[in-house]
């Protein structure tokens, strides 16, 4: 028999404070656990769980799905909790395939008193994994990663199993005028979760040439300060740095870049979007009218757009095709009332009933 849903939460709240408590470790990056805590610090301390399921189920009939798979992409630990919780809290089934959150998951599973039927958590590697085994018995799917998960999942899924897509977005800033943001703030944006989230600003748009100037110098200082990045990815970087540096050569009138070889991070500042001649990791400064910026951003990401941090007077800002909008600093720090990505997670989760009250 199925808990109710007044003591499930009782039980999520119970294991975060225990989380919050042993400083269970989300993230390697110590900017990233401390905000990853931060987050969880709102579900023991507010009403906002039991606001969420108000306002997303609230009285109307509503049935969740019987297994319930989640594949969601780890480099978001929150992303993955969110998940998991919201598959708890409406009385769902699940397997989820997990390897870097395993021991977080089955601790929360253990705290919960779930039984490996109930949670079965599988740690396959993709190009391992028997697809017909992973959706057996499944009859919903929760799908936030990239291009070749949500195309995989697409071509194996039978046609009676529902597909939750959160797939690949893009995220920027725009700083209008010649007043900028403190630094620290566009430094949180980036740099949390290291710059891997769909909420993590791509590019910064500005349309003042001396607020550009100023923004590079300060970013270009606090480089070699930044999250030191794994070693393929400064490989990586390194590899792309010096091709923007030779191309600077070639084509003065593109813009600079800045680099550090000891983070790994860089920053570029152009008069062109050109997202081909961007680093994988950093600042991109992009000097143009923000309007004309931000159509180019459309043309080329159509559906795809998330978050856009803003800076400055936006009363006559026309900034479409995003699916949310906030102050640069806080990026990522979504309402848990907000929709994701321009929807309710748990309304997409549930079939709701139509039930005829008529004799």
């Amino acid at each position: 028999m199925k808990q109710p849903l007044t003591e499930r939460l009782v039980k999520v709240r119970a294991w975060i404070a225990s989380c919050i408590g042993s400083g269970m470790q989300f993230s390697s990056d110590p900017a990233t656990q401390q905000f990853c805590l931060s987050r969880l610090h709102l579900w023991c301390s507010t009403d906002l769980p039991e606001q969420k399921i108000e306002r997303e189920l609230g009285e109307r009939n509503w049935r969740p799905p019987e297994r319930l798979l989640l594949v969601i992409s780890e480099k978001d630990p929150l992303g993955t909790l969110e998940g998991f919780l919201a598959t708890y809290l409406i009385g769902s089934s699940m397997r989820i395939k997990a390897r870097n959150s395993r021991v977080w998951l089955e601790s929360l599973r253990q705290a919960l008193g779930l039984s490996s039927d109930e949670c079965q958590i599988s740690d396959w590697q993709s190009h391992q994994q028997s697809d017909e085994q992973l959706l057996q018995g499944i009859d919903t799917v929760l799908l936030a990663g990239g291009e070749a998960l949500i195309h995989h999942y697409r071509k194996i899924t039978p046609a009676h199993i529902r597909l939750i897509e959160l797939g690949p977005k893009i995220s920027g800033m725009a700083i209008l005028g010649h007043q900028l943001p403190p630094v620290d703030k566009i430094l949180t944006d980036v740099c949390l979760f290291l710059q891997q989230v769909c909420s993590s600003p791509r590019f910064i748009l500005l349309d003042d040439e001396q607020a550009a100037e100023q923004l590079y110098q300060q970013l270009q200082h606090v480089l070699d300060r930044l999250p030191r990045l794994a070693e393929e990815e400064r490989i990586t970087q390194l590899a792309k740095a010096r091709e923007l540096a030779m191309y600077q050569t070639l084509v003065p009138d593109w813009g600079k870049i800045n680099y550090s070889e000891s983070s790994g991070w860089g920053v570029t500042l152009s008069r062109h979007f050109t997202p081909e001649l961007w680093l994988s990791k950093g600042f991109q400064l992009i000097l143009s009218p923000v309007d004309i910026s931000l159509s180019n951003v459309e043309s080329r990401w159509p559906g795809r757009l998330q978050t856009l941090g803003y800076w400055g007077d936006i009363s006559n800002f026309q900034y479409g095709g995003f699916t949310r909008y906030c102050s640069i600093g806080r990026m990522h720090d979504r309402s848990l009332l907000a929709p994701h990505d321009g929807f309710f997670i748990l309304q997409s989760l549930v079939s709701f009933i139509d039930k005829d009250d008529y004799p």
